[in-house]
C-alpha cells in the first residue's frame, strides 16, 4: 500500500527530470532570442491595435470565445505508462489519491496558462470597456473556478465508452464557458449568470452520477498521455536528439515531378535522400507547410512594411532552424555506411536541399507581400528574405552542423 501512495511522487519526479533535461536545450538556444524578438514586436503592434478600439468593439464575444476555448481545453496529466494497463489495472480502486494528484497537477499548469491569457486580454478589455485593471484578480478567480469544473467534467466523461460522448461534452462545455464569460464581461444581470451556474451544476451532477457506475478507460488515458508527450518530444527534437520520438512517413506522389529533378549520380546520393526525407516525413514537411501558411496569412493581412519584413525573416529563421535536425534523421540506419560516397558530401547536400526549401518560402512571402501591399514592399520583402536565407545557409547552418558532428563522436 505504501508503494501505491508513493507512485505519484516517483512519477512526478521522473517527469520533472525528463522535462528539465530537454528544456535546458530549448531555452539555451537561439530560438529564445527569436521568441523575445517576436514577442516584443507582437506586443508593440498589439498595443497599437488596442488604442484603435472603441465602445462598439465586441469585447464580450472576443473574450468569451478565446477564454471559452482555453477553459474547455482541459488535458489531464496522468503520467501513465503503457505497462500500467497490466500492472495497475487490478489496483484501480486503490488509486484515488493518484488520480486526484493528476487532476491537481493539471489544474496548476492550466491555471498558469489562464493567468497569462487573461493578462494578454486585459489591455483590450480596459480600453474597449473603460474598465479597470483591478478587476483582473476577480476575473482570474472566476476563471480558475470554471477551469476546475471543466477538469472534473472532462475526467468523468473519459470513463464513458461511447466516443461521441467526449465530442458532445467538449461542445457543451465550450458553449457554456463562452456564454458565461460573455455575460460576465458584458456585466449582464446576475440572474443571467445564475442560470448558467445552475446549468453548470446540473451537468456536473448528471455526469458525475453516470460516471460512478463506470471504470477507468486505461487505453484511452495512456493513449492521450503518449500523444501529449509525443507533441513535446517533437518540439524538443528541434534542439537535440529525442530517443522516444517516433516519426511518421507519408508517400506524397504529387511531389514526384519536383523530386525527380535531382539527377542520378553518386554526387547526388545524399541530396536524393534528404529531398525525399523532407517531402515524405510529416514532421518536417508539415512544419514547413504550417509555418509558411501562418507567416503567409500574416503577410496577406498586413500592409506595414517593417512588420512584413520582420515576419518574413522570423518565419524563415524558424523554418530553417527547425529543419536542421533532419540531417540526423537517418543517423542510426547502418545502411548509410554502405553508400559508396564521401561523407563530406552529406552536409553539402543537406544545405543545398534546405536552401531550395527556404528560397521557395522566401518567394511565397514576397509574392504575398506584393499582393497585400505594394510592389515596392513585395520586392523589399523578397530581397531581404533572399539575403537572409543566404546568410542562414552560408554561415549559421554550417556552424550548427559542425556542432552536430562534434557531438556525434
Amino acid at each position: 500500500m505504501k508503494k501505491i501512495d508513493n507512485l505519484w511522487k516517483e512519477r512526478l519526479q521522473l517527469y520533472t527530470i525528463e522535462m528539465r533535461k530537454y528544456l535546458k536545450y530549448i531555452f539555451n538556444d537561439h530560438l529564445l532570442f527569436v521568441a523575445i524578438f517576436a514577442l516584443s514586436g507582437g506586443a508593440y503592434y498589439y498595443s497599437t491595435w488596442v488604442k484603435t478600439l472603441n465602445q462598439d468593439f465586441p469585447i464580450g464575444w472576443v473574450m468569451g470565445l478565446i477564454l471559452g476555448l482555453f477553459l474547455t481545453i482541459s488535458p489531464i496529466y496522468t503520467l501513465l505508462k503503457n505497462a500500467d494497463k497490466v500492472f495497475l489495472l487490478p489496483l484501480e480502486t486503490k488509486l484515488h489519491t493518484y488520480f486526484r494528484n493528476a487532476l491537481t497537477l493539471s489544474f496548476v499548469i492550466q491555471a498558469y496558462i489562464l493567468l497569462m491569457v487573461l493578462a494578454v486580454l486585459m489591455p483590450m478589455y480596459v480600453h474597449a470597456t473603460g474598465g479597470s485593471f483591478r478587476t483582473f484578480f476577480f476575473y482570474l478567480i472566476i476563471l480558475w473556478i470554471i477551469k476546475y469544473w471543466n477538469l472534473h467534467m472532462h475526467w468523468d466523461v473519459l470513463k464513458f465508452r461511447e466516443r461521441q460522448v467526449e465530442f458532445f461534452d467538449w461542445i457543451i462545455r465550450f458553449i457554456l464557458n463562452t456564454i458565461f464569460v460573455l455575460l460576465l464581461v458584458e456585466k449582464a444581470p446576475f440572474w443571467y449568470l445564475a442560470v448558467v451556474i445552475l446549468i453548470y451544476i446540473a451537468v456536473y451532477l448528471y455526469f458525475q452520477r453516470m460516471a460512478k457506475k463506470k471504470t477507468i478507460k486505461w487505453d484511452l488515458l495512456i493513449d492521450k498521455e503518449e500523444k501529449r508527450l509525443t507533441g513535446f518530444y517533437r518540439f524538443a527534437n528541434l534542439f537535440t536528439d529525442v530517443p522516444h520520438l517516433k516519426g511518421q512517413v507519408k508517400r506524397r506522389k504529387w511531389l514526384d515531378p519536383i523530386l525527380n529533378r535531382v539527377k542520378y549520380g553518386q554526387q547526388n546520393t545524399y541530396r536524393y535522400l534528404f529531398a525525399r526525407t523532407f517531402a515524405r516525413t510529416n514532421e518536417y514537411f508539415g512544419l514547413f507547410a504550417r509555418l509558411t501558411i501562418i507567416g503567409g496569412l500574416i503577410l496577406l493581412f498586413s500592409d506595414q512594411r517593417y512588420l512584413m519584413i520582420g515576419v518574413a525573416v522570423v518565419f524563415l529563421y524558424l523554418t530553417g532552424f527547425q529543419l536542421i535536425p533532419m540531417v540526423r534523421y537517418h543517423e542510426l540506419k547502418i545502411w548509410l555506411n554502405l553508400y559508396p560516397v564521401s561523407k563530406e558530401l552529406k552536409n553539402g547536400a543537406f544545405i543545398r536541399v534546405i536552401s531550395v526549401v527556404l528560397m521557395l518560402q522566401a518567394v511565397v512571402f514576397g509574392v504575398l507581400a506584393l499582393i497585400s501591399s505594394s510592389w515596392v514592399n513585395g520586392i523589399l520583402v523578397l530581397l531581404i528574405s533572399v539575403v537572409f536565407v543566404l546568410l542562414l545557409v552560408k554561415v549559421y547552418i554550417p556552424s550548427r552542423l559542425k556542432k552536430f558532428d562534434m557531438h556525434s563522436y
